[in-house]
């Protein structure tokens, strides 16, 4: 694979005038932007296909096609990449929740769950599996991504709050509820992966909306008693 980097390549001209036929020339801005992705998105998917202990440099810049000097130019180590890459899996986490659960015209709790359920199982997720359980035995790694976990975590919580009926829960309760249902989901996806049980699975869910209906309903009816 021919590596590349993001320096300005030549373009044709004649008399020292650019070709207006040719096509734009990107900025320094968008080449960054370009290889950062790039990086990123091969880093993703080696983490998801290989693991963290196996998805080196080498490897990294291999599927990305960018060299190491291209990848220095953007980081200053292996562990940088990683903690942007956990950001970015965040980042997208996130926008992914935000823009199905808009696509909801009123998502029941089972919608919002079964949304849920299906983003902890999703590729980029394993990229937090994987990164997490690396950071119990790396002090560095657990250090840069304290910070970045607690924001992913809170904007999961936040995200929660376009599903009806969450208004009801205060601020602690609700995170309390959201974070204990993403500890299961999270467990679940790596179990399934050497004993899956789809009949489980499902009942787990279910069983799961109803707790939660539970908890919704009994705040209903102190909110507002004439309605029990």
């Amino acid at each position: 694979m021919r590596m590349v980097d993001d320096a300005p390549s030549a373009t044709g001209s004649r008399g020292g005038r650019a070709d207006s036929s040719a096509p734009r020339r990107r900025t320094q801005r968008e080449r960054r932007e370009t290889t950062i992705k790039r990086l990123i998105d091969a880093t993703i998917a080696a983490i998801a296909e290989v693991g963290y202990a196996n998805t080196s440099l080498g490897v990294i810049c291999e599927r990305s096609g960018v060299s190491r000097g291209g990848l220095f130019r953007h980081f200053d180590s292996r562990l940088d990449l990683m903690v942007a890459t956990a950001a970015e899996v965040g980042e997208r986490h996130i926008a992914q929740i935000r823009r199905r659960l808009s696509e909801l015209r009123d998502p029941a709790l089972i919608d919002a769950l079964r949304l849920m359920r299906d983003r902890h199982r999703a590729r980029e997720n394993v990229v937090w599996f994987e990164l997490m359980v690396a950071a119990r035995t790396d002090p560095d790694l657990r250090a840069r991504l304290s910070e970045t976990g607690r924001r992913f975590f809170a904007e999961v919580v936040e995200a929660s709050r376009l599903v009806p009926g969450t208004e009801l829960f205060p601020a602690e309760d609700l995170d309390m509820l959201v974070t204990t249902l993403e500890h299961t989901f999270d467990g679940e996806a790596i179990r399934r992966e050497i004993a899956p049980d789809p009949v489980a699975e499902e009942r787990r869910l279910n069983l799961a909306a109803e707790f939660a209906e539970f908890l919704l309903l009994r705040r209903i009816s102190r909110t507002h008693p004439a309605d029990r």
